[in-house]
Protein backbone atom coordinates (compact mmCIF):
# COMPACT_ATOMS: atom_id res chain seq x y z
CA UNK A 1 0.00 0.00 0.00
CA UNK A 2 1.04 3.54 -0.94
CA UNK A 3 0.69 7.10 -1.46
CA UNK A 4 -1.87 8.49 -3.34
CA UNK A 5 -1.89 9.94 -6.75
CA UNK A 6 1.74 12.29 -7.43
CA UNK A 7 3.82 10.86 -4.65
CA UNK A 8 7.50 9.14 -6.15
CA UNK A 9 7.37 5.81 -3.92
CA UNK A 10 11.00 3.90 -3.37
CA UNK A 11 1.70 0.32 -0.51
CA UNK A 12 -17.29 -19.86 -9.22
CA UNK A 13 -18.55 -20.85 -5.69
CA UNK A 14 -17.28 -21.83 -2.96
CA UNK A 15 -17.84 -25.61 -3.77
CA UNK A 16 -16.50 -25.06 -6.78
CA UNK A 17 -13.18 -23.73 -5.87
CA UNK A 18 -12.22 -25.92 -2.84
CA UNK A 19 -13.13 -28.84 -5.03
CA UNK A 20 -10.11 -27.55 -7.50
CA UNK A 21 -8.18 -26.18 -4.59
CA UNK A 22 -8.68 -27.78 -0.93
CA UNK A 23 -8.39 -30.55 1.09
CA UNK A 24 -5.85 -31.75 3.11
CA UNK A 25 -2.26 -30.79 2.45
CA UNK A 26 0.38 -32.92 1.09
CA UNK A 27 4.12 -33.02 1.23
CA UNK A 28 4.85 -31.85 -2.81
CA UNK A 29 8.22 -32.49 -4.75
CA UNK A 30 11.23 -30.60 -6.67
CA UNK A 31 9.76 -30.31 -9.54
CA UNK A 32 6.48 -28.92 -7.91
CA UNK A 33 8.57 -26.18 -6.38
CA UNK A 34 9.84 -25.45 -9.63
CA UNK A 35 6.84 -24.94 -11.58
CA UNK A 36 5.18 -23.22 -8.85
CA UNK A 37 8.19 -20.67 -8.70
CA UNK A 38 7.90 -20.17 -12.20
CA UNK A 39 4.05 -19.07 -11.58
CA UNK A 40 5.28 -16.76 -9.47
CA UNK A 41 7.32 -15.36 -11.74
CA UNK A 42 4.49 -15.22 -14.49
CA UNK A 43 2.52 -13.40 -11.56
CA UNK A 44 5.86 -10.90 -11.30
CA UNK A 45 6.11 -10.34 -14.80
CA UNK A 46 2.31 -9.31 -15.12
CA UNK A 47 1.06 -12.46 -16.71
CA UNK A 48 -2.09 -13.01 -14.95
CA UNK A 49 -3.37 -15.20 -17.19
CA UNK A 50 -0.35 -16.94 -17.44
CA UNK A 51 -0.15 -17.27 -13.45
CA UNK A 52 -3.84 -18.94 -12.89
CA UNK A 53 -3.40 -21.49 -15.58
CA UNK A 54 -0.24 -22.81 -13.82
CA UNK A 55 -1.75 -22.47 -10.21
CA UNK A 56 -4.79 -23.64 -11.22
CA UNK A 57 -2.80 -26.98 -12.29
CA UNK A 58 -0.81 -26.82 -9.24
CA UNK A 59 -3.36 -26.70 -6.91
CA UNK A 60 -5.80 -29.20 -8.59
CA UNK A 61 -2.44 -31.54 -7.91
CA UNK A 62 -1.74 -30.73 -4.73
CA UNK A 63 -3.43 -28.11 -2.47
CA UNK A 64 -0.13 -26.41 -1.51
CA UNK A 65 -0.98 -23.33 0.18
CA UNK A 66 1.67 -21.07 -1.99
CA UNK A 67 0.30 -22.46 -5.00
CA UNK A 68 -3.76 -21.49 -3.56
CA UNK A 69 -2.70 -17.86 -2.95
CA UNK A 70 -1.45 -18.00 -6.13
CA UNK A 71 -4.53 -18.82 -7.85
CA UNK A 72 -6.95 -16.41 -5.64
CA UNK A 73 -3.85 -13.42 -6.72
CA UNK A 74 -4.56 -14.26 -10.24
CA UNK A 75 -8.25 -14.61 -10.03
CA UNK A 76 -8.22 -11.25 -8.57
CA UNK A 77 -5.84 -9.38 -11.18
CA UNK A 78 -7.88 -10.98 -13.85
CA UNK A 79 -11.35 -9.25 -12.58
CA UNK A 80 -12.93 -12.59 -11.17
CA UNK A 81 -12.85 -10.93 -7.49
CA UNK A 82 -15.75 -12.85 -6.28
CA UNK A 83 -14.32 -16.17 -7.49
CA UNK A 84 -11.09 -14.80 -5.71
CA UNK A 85 -12.97 -13.67 -2.19
CA UNK A 86 -14.26 -17.29 -2.07
CA UNK A 87 -10.98 -18.79 -2.91
CA UNK A 88 -9.28 -16.77 -0.21
CA UNK A 89 -11.89 -17.83 2.02
CA UNK A 90 -11.91 -20.98 1.79
CA UNK A 91 -7.94 -20.68 2.01
CA UNK A 92 -7.61 -19.01 5.42
CA UNK A 93 -10.58 -21.60 6.60
CA UNK A 94 -8.16 -24.35 6.12
CA UNK A 95 -4.89 -22.52 6.90
CA UNK A 96 -5.99 -19.56 9.87
CA UNK A 97 -2.18 -19.26 10.28
CA UNK A 98 -1.60 -18.15 7.01
CA UNK A 99 -0.48 -14.51 6.74
CA UNK A 100 -0.09 -14.27 3.46
CA UNK A 101 -3.93 -15.35 2.96
CA UNK A 102 -4.94 -13.10 5.40
CA UNK A 103 -2.74 -9.49 3.21
CA UNK A 104 -3.91 -10.74 0.46
CA UNK A 105 -7.67 -11.01 1.78
CA UNK A 106 -7.09 -7.34 2.96
CA UNK A 107 -6.30 -5.60 -0.14
CA UNK A 108 -9.23 -7.20 -1.92
CA UNK A 109 -11.26 -5.46 0.81
CA UNK A 110 -9.91 -2.26 0.41
CA UNK A 111 -10.57 -2.63 -3.30
CA UNK A 112 -13.84 -3.07 -2.57
CA UNK A 113 -14.33 -0.01 0.66
CA UNK A 114 -15.09 -2.83 2.90
CA UNK A 115 -12.55 -0.87 5.28
CA UNK A 116 -13.65 -2.60 8.46
CA UNK A 117 -13.39 -6.33 7.10
CA UNK A 118 -9.93 -5.10 5.40
CA UNK A 119 -8.62 -3.44 8.85
CA UNK A 120 -9.41 -7.02 10.49
CA UNK A 121 -7.53 -8.92 8.26
CA UNK A 122 -4.76 -6.68 7.89
CA UNK A 123 -4.26 -7.21 11.84
CA UNK A 124 -4.19 -11.05 11.59
CA UNK A 125 -1.62 -10.69 8.88
CA UNK A 126 0.26 -8.36 11.25
CA UNK A 127 -0.52 -10.94 14.51
CA UNK A 128 0.55 -13.61 12.80
CA UNK A 129 3.68 -12.47 11.39
CA UNK A 130 4.34 -9.55 13.55
CA UNK A 131 7.90 -8.69 11.88
CA UNK A 132 7.40 -8.57 8.72
CA UNK A 133 8.00 -5.31 7.48
CA UNK A 134 5.20 -5.86 4.37
CA UNK A 135 2.47 -6.39 6.89
CA UNK A 136 3.49 -3.93 9.69
CA UNK A 137 3.36 -1.03 6.59
CA UNK A 138 0.27 -2.69 5.29
CA UNK A 139 -1.12 -2.35 8.50
CA UNK A 140 0.18 1.41 9.28
CA UNK A 141 -1.06 2.49 6.02
CA UNK A 142 -4.52 1.11 6.67
CA UNK A 143 -4.48 2.99 9.78
CA UNK A 144 -3.31 6.52 8.37
CA UNK A 145 -5.88 6.17 5.74
CA UNK A 146 -8.74 5.77 8.48
CA UNK A 147 -7.47 8.75 9.86
CA UNK A 148 -5.33 7.03 12.71
CA UNK A 149 -2.03 8.08 11.95
CA UNK A 150 -0.83 8.40 15.67
CA UNK A 151 -1.53 4.55 15.62
CA UNK A 152 0.28 3.82 12.16
CA UNK A 153 3.20 6.05 13.19
CA UNK A 154 5.14 3.11 15.60
CA UNK A 155 4.20 0.11 12.78
CA UNK A 156 6.13 2.17 10.39
CA UNK A 157 9.21 2.61 13.12
CA UNK A 158 9.19 -1.11 13.58
CA UNK A 159 9.39 -2.44 10.17
CA UNK A 160 12.17 -0.21 9.68
CA UNK A 161 13.75 -1.63 12.82
CA UNK A 162 13.45 -4.87 10.93
CA UNK A 163 14.32 -3.42 7.11
CA UNK A 164 15.94 0.05 7.38
CA UNK A 165 16.45 -0.20 3.77
CA UNK A 166 12.75 -0.41 2.91
CA UNK A 167 11.83 2.83 1.05
CA UNK A 168 8.17 2.32 0.89
CA UNK A 169 8.39 2.32 4.34
CA UNK A 170 10.20 5.48 4.84
CA UNK A 171 7.94 7.19 2.50
CA UNK A 172 4.54 6.29 4.28
CA UNK A 173 6.46 7.28 7.56
CA UNK A 174 7.12 10.48 6.13
CA UNK A 175 3.50 11.36 4.84
CA UNK A 176 2.48 9.92 8.07
CA UNK A 177 4.87 12.67 10.22
CA UNK A 178 3.78 15.36 8.08
CA UNK A 179 -0.06 14.65 8.90
CA UNK A 180 1.30 15.39 12.41
CA UNK A 181 2.25 18.16 11.65
CA UNK A 182 6.16 17.15 11.80
CA UNK A 183 7.45 18.20 8.38
CA UNK A 184 11.43 18.02 9.62
CA UNK A 185 11.23 14.29 10.54
CA UNK A 186 9.05 13.95 7.25
CA UNK A 187 11.51 15.59 5.44
CA UNK A 188 14.43 13.57 7.10
CA UNK A 189 12.80 9.95 5.89
CA UNK A 190 11.63 10.97 2.58
CA UNK A 191 15.90 11.87 1.82
CA UNK A 192 16.86 8.52 3.20
CA UNK A 193 14.07 6.80 1.15
CA UNK A 194 15.35 8.50 -2.80
CA UNK A 195 17.07 10.39 -4.35
CA UNK A 196 17.34 14.52 -3.77
CA UNK A 197 14.33 14.98 -6.30
CA UNK A 198 12.27 12.62 -5.15
CA UNK A 199 12.67 13.37 -1.61
CA UNK A 200 11.51 17.10 -2.45
CA UNK A 201 8.60 15.82 -4.70
CA UNK A 202 7.55 13.95 -1.73
CA UNK A 203 7.73 16.37 0.69
CA UNK A 204 5.80 19.15 -1.72
CA UNK A 205 2.99 16.70 -1.89
CA UNK A 206 3.09 16.34 2.13
CA UNK A 207 2.85 20.52 2.30
CA UNK A 208 -0.53 20.04 -0.66
CA UNK A 209 -2.21 17.27 1.42
CA UNK A 210 -1.66 19.71 4.46
CA UNK A 211 -3.06 22.78 2.25
CA UNK A 212 0.63 24.94 2.38
CA UNK A 213 0.44 25.41 -1.29
CA UNK A 214 3.20 27.76 -1.04
CA UNK A 215 4.90 25.45 0.64
CA UNK A 216 4.68 23.00 -1.81
CA UNK A 217 5.15 25.01 -4.76
CA UNK A 218 8.74 25.39 -3.44
CA UNK A 219 9.44 22.03 -3.00
CA UNK A 220 8.37 20.68 -6.48
CA UNK A 221 10.48 23.68 -8.24
CA UNK A 222 13.06 22.61 -6.41
CA UNK A 223 12.58 18.83 -7.51
CA UNK A 224 12.29 19.77 -11.04
CA UNK A 225 15.38 22.02 -10.55
CA UNK A 226 17.02 18.45 -9.14
CA UNK A 227 15.86 16.41 -11.96
CA UNK A 228 14.12 18.12 -14.94
CA UNK A 229 13.17 14.53 -16.41
CA UNK A 230 10.66 14.03 -13.60
CA UNK A 231 7.51 14.27 -15.18
CA UNK A 232 5.45 13.73 -11.79
CA UNK A 233 7.40 16.47 -10.26
CA UNK A 234 6.76 18.50 -13.48
CA UNK A 235 2.93 17.77 -13.06
CA UNK A 236 2.65 18.47 -9.41
CA UNK A 237 4.49 21.75 -9.76
CA UNK A 238 2.33 22.74 -12.45
CA UNK A 239 -0.58 21.90 -10.83
CA UNK A 240 -0.15 23.74 -7.64
CA UNK A 241 0.98 26.84 -9.90
CA UNK A 242 -2.12 27.25 -11.54
CA UNK A 243 -3.77 26.60 -8.16
CA UNK A 244 -2.11 29.46 -6.49
CA UNK A 245 -1.71 31.72 -9.64
CA UNK A 246 1.87 31.40 -9.97
CA UNK A 247 3.91 32.02 -13.59
CA UNK A 248 6.87 29.52 -13.52
CA UNK A 249 10.09 30.15 -14.09
CA UNK A 250 12.01 29.13 -17.17
CA UNK A 251 12.81 25.64 -16.64
CA UNK A 252 14.90 22.58 -18.01
CA UNK A 253 13.10 20.88 -21.02
CA UNK A 254 12.43 16.75 -20.20
CA UNK A 255 14.69 15.11 -22.49
CA UNK A 256 13.28 12.84 -25.51
CA UNK A 257 14.32 9.28 -24.64
CA UNK A 258 13.87 8.72 -28.61
CA UNK A 259 16.79 10.94 -29.36
CA UNK A 260 18.86 9.28 -26.20
CA UNK A 261 21.64 11.57 -24.09
CA UNK A 262 23.36 14.57 -25.37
Amino acid sequence: MRPSRRAVVLAAAVGALAAGCAGAQRTVGTDYQVRLAMAEQLAARGDWAGAYRAADALCREAPDERARLLRARALRHTGAVEEAEDSLKVLVRDEPRYAAAHAELALLYERARRTDEALAQHRDAQRLDPRSPRYLNNLGFALHLRGRTREAIPLFEEGLRVDPTDARLRNNLGFALAATGDFPRAAQQFALAGSKAQAKNNLGLAYEQAGNLLQAYEQYLESVQLDASSTTARGNLEHVAREIGRVLPELGTVPDPAKGGS
